[in-house]
């Protein structure tokens, strides 16, 4: 049994490739986009869009005049998809080893002093 039933269903296997998600509405439907990490030249895609109906009912506003106004909820599947992204995401953050949080810290620094070398010895240049 998968740990992402709902994600499954909707046939996302590479639960690891995922990088992040979005989600927007369009008039009566949701629309869930889930990018992926991909290699530089990959045949897959980089991205999937799901389409969900939003679920429409009647309720009461005001029960002395009997006014009532038609509502859209978002889809309970959808819900449990976007739980299990979340979960995932999650799990990525918890991941990153904080060793490696450091070396990624370290490189960026190196990057900025070499530039800011670069830049101060070109202004010394045209002095």
């Amino acid at each position: 049994m998968s740990q992402h039933p709902t994600l499954t269903e909707m046939g996302i296997t590479s639960f690891e490739s995922i990088s992040k998600y979005t989600l927007r509405q369009e008039g009566d439907f949701d629309i869930l986009k889930i990018y992926y990490k991909r290699e530089k030249g990959s045949f897959l895609p980089r991205s999937k869009k799901f389409r969900f109906g939003r679920a429409t009912r009647t309720v009461m506003v005001d029960s002395g005049r009997q006014q009532w106004q038609e509502v859209s909820e978002i889809s309970p599947f959808l819900l449990r998809a976007l739980t299990e992204l979340n979960k995932l995401a999650h799990e990525e953050k918890k991941v990153i080893d904080s060793k490696e949080a450091i070396a990624q810290n370290l490189e960026h620094l190196e990057r900025i002093m070499a530039e800011k070398l670069a830049e101060i010895r070109s202004q010394i240049e045209r002095l």
